[in-house]
């Protein structure tokens, strides 16, 4: 049985003003961006750098979660973010909702 969906959309790193414009559109479908880049290779390639950008969002019902995340990737890519992959996990088992196991007492 799921707990939840969580949706994860990733794109270039961005900062500053172009930063403050992707919170913006991530806002507006629910979604937030994280405060910290996320590092997925090794090293800077001509075509990846090193770090990813990426917001996340949540929901009960799939097909909302699903429609918001179209909808934001749409806006991203509408003003010329590059996004590089997007996906919606089932949450099953999550502690911060209930520590259904008790190793956290």
């Amino acid at each position: 049985m799921s707990l939840y969906f969580e949706c994860h959309i990733t794109i270039e790193p961005v900062f500053g003003d172009e930063l403050e414009q992707v919170k913006e559109i991530a806002q507006q479908y629910k979604f937030r961006v994280a405060d910290l880049l996320m590092k997925k290779r090794k090293e800077d390639s001509e075509e990846r750098s090193q770090n990813d950008t990426f917001m996340t969002g949540h929901s009960m019902i799939y097909d909302d979660l699903e429609d918001r995340m179209v909808q934001c990737i749409n806006e991203l890519k509408y003003n010329k973010f590059k996004v590089w992959r997007y996906k919606i996990e089932d949450i099953v088992l999550d502690s911060r909702k209930l520590d259904t196991l008790g190793l956290l007492s």
